[in-house]
């Protein structure tokens, strides 16, 4: 029989075998209906595997190359002309075969439906075993133990103490003259900074300075002040941008202790005494850094100034041209500050502000430069330059006019947090 006839009679018998039976989709749908019937029980279905292989999944079946090849006779015509059909369609569809029957031999069919009762019960034995598990208790608490739940902590917080000291002495009968002296100076800078990542920051600074001198060359002071600083400095931003913030800036300073120039009885300051307050609001350019380096530029167009004066010494109202305890300003103000670390143990710290009530000018530029030989030790360069002209020229100096200049290198003791 050639392979054309093989295939019409394959046909034949598939329609005829189909049409005795009923349309594959419904043997399917009568399948599941009669598995899961209304009592739970199930029912012999019987498929004939040959039809199953023409009508069902497009799989390549092994065995049908197998017995193709074979060209033995065989008696069973309809397994001749399935495999006649299969091949046919192995040859001109191949595409549509994508599986072959080896893929699911580790499958197993489900003969029968698993009893609902069956599963329930079977359930509910778990689940009591689960509960009457005495390793439970034991596993809950030492979850509870491993567990910790902490609240963020968006404050940093830092400090810096440092000791520094210096002598010298001089015998009487030393040949090229000079004076004996010894310096102290005591520093502490107190910082806490506050940032939510999203909205807030709140920048809080506390800086003390109180350094002395000795003179033997001072007729009137066993020792001065040679730096005397009490600053306080608040700063709170809400984000407006990536980098900008709406901020608000509040800065108090004063002194510690009176001060005097050698052989000169007057007292030029003392604590607040005065004492200068300023109060800002405006914008602050506050851009994201590495390495722990920052930078803030504010700009602050609505600024208010007051300076007390809290003495009757007449040389100090002079000296600040306020007869006075007590005069305001309103002005504009910038603000500008940075900690940069230039090299490994070497920190720049820089301040500068300039202030403006349209009638006078005054500005301040620090710089801080730090090095630490060890957690204990460090040397620290301190430059001041300063700018006022709420005075005339002539009443600091009539060369320097209104710049005035302050530098001081020490090396001692520090401490840093």
């Amino acid at each position: 029989m050639n392979r054309f006839f093989a295939c019409v009679v394959a046909m034949m018998f598939a329609t005829i075998s189909f049409a005795q039976t009923v349309n594959y989709m419904d043997s399917l749908a009568n399948l599941s209906a009669s598995v899961l019937n209304a009592d739970n029980k199930t029912d012999n279905v019987e498929l004939d595997p040959l039809l199953y292989q023409i009508f069902g999944p497009a799989i390549y079946y092994k065995g049908v190359t197998s017995q193709f090849m074979d060209m033995s006779d065989t008696d069973d015509e309809l397994l001749a002309s399935r495999n006649n059909l299969l091949m046919d369609m192995y040859m001109k569809f191949p595409d549509n075969f994508a599986f072959y029957d080896e893929q699911f031999e580790t499958e197993t069919l489900i003969s029968k439906a698993t009893e609902p009762e069956k599963v329930a019960d079977e359930i509910k034995e778990v689940l009591t075993d689960v509960v009457k598990n005495d390793e439970l208790p034991q596993m809950e608490d030492s979850l509870e133990i491993g567990l910790q739940i902490e609240k963020p902590n968006f404050w940093k917080k830092s400090g810096k103490f440092a000791l520094q000291f210096t002598q010298n002495y001089i015998s009487d009968n030393w040949y090229k003259g000079g004076n004996n002296n010894g310096t102290m100076l005591a520093t502490v800078l107190l910082e806490a900074k506050y940032d939510d990542t999203k909205r807030v920051n709140w920048e809080n600074r506390l800086d003390m300075r109180l350094g002395f001198v000795t003179a033997t060359a001072d007729t009137c002071h066993t020792f001065i002040t040679n730096n005397d600083r009490l600053n306080a400095y608040s700063k709170l931003g809400i984000k407006s941008t990536k980098s900008w913030n709406y901020a608000l800036s509040a800065e108090a300073t004063s002194q510690f202790m009176p001060g005097y120039k050698a052989n000169n009885k007057n007292v030029f300051s003392d604590f607040l005494a005065p004492l200068d307050v300023n109060v800002s609001l405006g914008f602050d350019y506050k851009p994201a850094l590495k390495n722990g380096n920052t930078l803030s530029l504010a700009l602050l167009p609505l600024s208010y100034k007051f300076r007390y004066i809290n003495t009757d010494e007449d040389n100090i109202h002079v000296v600040y041209g306020q007869p006075a305890d007590f005069k305001q300003d309103w002005g504009s103000k910038i603000e500008f500050n940075t900690k940069f670390t230039l090299v490994k143990n070497l920190t720049w710290r820089c301040r500068f502000y300039c202030f403006t009530s349209y009638k006078y000018f005054e500005s301040e530029m620090e710089n801080v430069f730090s090095y630490a030989f060890s957690k204990y030790l460090s040397t620290e360069l301190y430059t001041l330059l300063r700018f006022g002209d709420n005075r005339s020229k002539n009443f600091y100096d009539s060369k320097l006019g209104y710049f005035q200049f302050k530098e001081y290198l020490t090396f001692g003791l520090a401490y840093s947090f």
